[in-house]
């Protein structure tokens, strides 16, 4: 399922202007596959389990990637997993990339995933489906803070070194792909060739979190979802997710998320 909204007025700003905005669903196996691109820039974000670009090489882009396509560059990927995907992309136009926000295109940025880049993208689309006054300028100054959160980003992930975000890659594709493995901190350092404490260092070093607790990350997100979009009992999405027990899911939860499941899903609920 893709969610789309378009921009219609044609405001500017930096010399930009916006497109198209939206939000993808995506079943395994969805693929696109644009051999001459498009006629315009694409700034494209995995937010829920992966997806592999054909670039020079094939690259797996896992959950917290973003990629840009610039007008006329082949666009070639596909979602290759078992699991319904979540993409966010805003297409938009200009002669190049603002100054000082240059990006590589065709290019993965493999960034820890986080609720801020999601949160802006739905900021974006908002904007374009209310229409209000001047709300391309407004969508257009979202893209360019998450633009320069991508460069900010990046630089920090250069300052800490490409080796040590490609000595963890790995494990980070496997906690994405298979956050309900019951897989111990000891199992995922193997997984690298490293010992225990120079993973978890390295990891922290990349992600800003330990292991474990970006795994958990990831499987309180999923569990948001089946709250939110499944008729599942609360002990049946904690079994699902890879939780020991009810009471360990509940626990995790709540101290992530302030509310307990059944809290959450009633919230939830009252507001559809």
């Amino acid at each position: 399922m893709i969610f789309n909204s378009y921009a219609e007025q044609n405001e500017e700003l930096a010399g930009m202007r916006l497109v198209s905005c939206g939000h993808i669903f995506a079943e395994p196996q969805r693929e696109i596959c644009r051999p001459a691109g498009r006629n315009d820039w694409l700034l494209f974000y995995v937010a829920k389990e992966h997806e592999t670009f054909f670039t020079d090489r094939a690259v797996t882009a896992a959950a917290g990637s973003f990629i840009i396509f610039a007008p006329g560059e082949k666009q070639h990927h596909i979602h290759d997993g078992d699991k319904t995907a979540e993409f966010y992309y805003v297409h938009f136009k200009c002669d190049a990339l603002p100054s000082g926000i240059e990006l590589e295109t065709s290019r993965v940025y493999a960034f820890a995933p986080r609720k801020q880049f999601s949160s802006i993208f739905e900021e974006i689309i908002d904007e374009t489906l209310q229409k209000r006054p001047h709300y391309e300028l407004i969508g257009l100054s979202h893209l360019l803070n998450l633009l320069s959160l991508i460069k900010r980003e990046a630089a920090q992930m250069d300052s800490l070194g490409n080796k040590q975000w490609h000595s963890i890659a790995r494990a980070v594709q496997h906690m994405n792909k298979f956050c309900n493995s019951d897989l111990k901190l000891g199992d995922y350092a193997d997984m690298c060739c490293m010992s225990k404490y120079h993973f978890a260092r390295i990891f922290k070093q990349v992600t800003g979190t330990s292991p474990l607790e970006y795994r958990n990350r990831i499987r309180i997100e999923y569990a948001k979802e089946l709250l939110n979009n499944s008729f599942l009992q609360i002990s049946e999405i904690g079994t699902e997710l890879g939780y020991a027990s009810p009471a360990y899911f509940s626990e995790s939860f709540k101290k992530s998320e302030g509310v307990s499941p059944k809290e959450y899903r009633e919230l939830n609920n009252s507001h559809a």
